[in-house]
C-alpha cells in the first residue's frame, strides 16, 4: 500500500489523514440527519459533534502517545505529537476524549447524556470502520505473519509497517469490517428496538469489545500480559462496563425527546395560535 496520497510543495498528505477526516465528516452528517429524523434539536447535535470531535482527536492522540513505546521520544519532540496525519491514534482514547468533552456540553444544555450516547453509538462504529481503512493504506496496526491465502504483503518503505516483504494477516481490514458490521446491527436493529436510554450505547460496548478482542489475535502486538494484549484487557473492561451498566440503566426512566424539540403538528400549531380547528 502507498501511504502518501499526494504532495504539494513541502506538504505531504497521507491517506491516513484523509480517511480519518472522511470518517469524521460522514459520521457527523449521518448523526445530524438521524437527529432530525428522531425529532432532536439538530443545532444542539451539531454543536455536540464539533465539541466531541475536537475532544476525541485530542484523546485519541494522547492515548496513543502515552501507550506508545516511543513516548520518551515524543516528549523530547513535542511538536511531533500534533502530527496525527502520520498515524497513531488510540480509538479507545478517542472515545474517552469525545465523551468527556461532550459531557460538559450535554450537561450545560440538558440534552440527556444517554439519549445522546444512543444517537452517537452507531456513528462511532461507522467512523471506526472507515478510519481503519486509513490504517490499511498507512500500513500501521498490521497483523502477524501468516501463510494463509488471506495474507497481504507491505513493500513500500514509506509504510508504517515494520514487517515488510512478508505475508501478514490483514488485521486492519478485519477491524474495518467489524466496524461496519457493528454499525449495521446498531443502526438497523438495536436502535429500532431499544427499551431504555443507553441501550444502543451499551450494545456498542458489547460489539466493539468482543470483535476487537478477537481481531487482536491476528495483530502483531509484541507486548502481552497473561497471554493477552493491552488492548484485549481494555476490551474485557469495556464489556464488563456494559454488563454493569445494563441493569442500572434499565431501571432508569427514559428521558425521551423534550417537548420543545418535537416539531408541532398543524393542529397543535393552530391551538397554540388560538385558531379554531378546521
Amino acid at each position: 500500500m502507498h501511504p502518501i496520497a499526494f504532495v504539494i510543495g513541502s506538504l505531504t498528505v497521507r491517506w491516513y489523514g484523509i480517511m480519518v477526516a472522511m470518517s469524521i465528516a460522514i459520521s457527523v452528517i449521518v448523526v445530524y440527519l438521524e437527529a432530525g429524523h428522531q425529532g432532536i434539536n439538530t443545532d444542539n447535535v451539531l454543536d455536540l459533534a464539533i465539541v466531541a470531535v475536537i475532544g476525541g482527536i485530542l484523546g485519541a492522540r494522547i492515548g496513543w502517545i502515552v501507550t506508545s513505546p516511543d513516548v520518551v521520544w515524543y516528549l523530547a519532540h513535542p511538536l511531533r505529537i500534533l502530527a496525527i496525519w502520520e498515524g497513531g491514534l488510540s480509538y479507545f482514547g478517542g472515545i474517552l476524549g469525545g465523551v468527556i468533552a461532550g459531557w460538559f456540553l450535554i450537561r450545560r444544555r440538558n440534552m440527556g447524556f444517554w439519549r445522546m450516547a444512543d444517537l452517537a453509538a452507531p456513528m462511532l462504529a461507522l467512523s471506526f470502520g472507515i478510519g481503519k481503512i486509513g490504517c490499511w493504506l498507512n500500513g500501521c496496526c498490521y497483523g502477524m505473519p501468516t501463510t494463509s491465502w488471506l495474507g497481504v504483503i507491505f513493500t513500500n518503505p514509506l509504510s508504517e509497517c515494520d514487517l515488510l516483504n512478508q505475508k501478514l494477516w490483514p488485521a486492519q481490514l478485519f477491524n474495518s469490517a467489524s466496524g461496519f458490521i457493528a454499525f449495521a446491527i446498531l443502526f438497523w436493529i438495536v436502535q429500532k428496538h431499544k427499551h431504555f436510554d443507553g441501550q444502543v450505547f451499551i450494545w456498542y460496548l458489547y460489539l466493539y469489545g468482543s470483535m476487537s478482542f478477537v481481531v487482536e489475535f491476528f495483530r502483531y502486538i509484541p507486548v502481552h500480559a497473561a497471554g493477552l494484549t493491552p488492548n484485549q484487557w481494555t476490551d474485557l473492561i469495556i464489556i464488563a462496563v456494559g454488563l454493569i451498566a445494563t441493569p442500572i440503566l434499565r431501571r432508569r426512566p427514559s428521558i425521551g425527546v423534550p417537548a420543545h424539540e418535537h416539531p408541532a403538528t398543524e393542529e397543535q400549531a393552530n391551538r397554540e395560535a388560538g385558531e379554531p380547528d378546521a
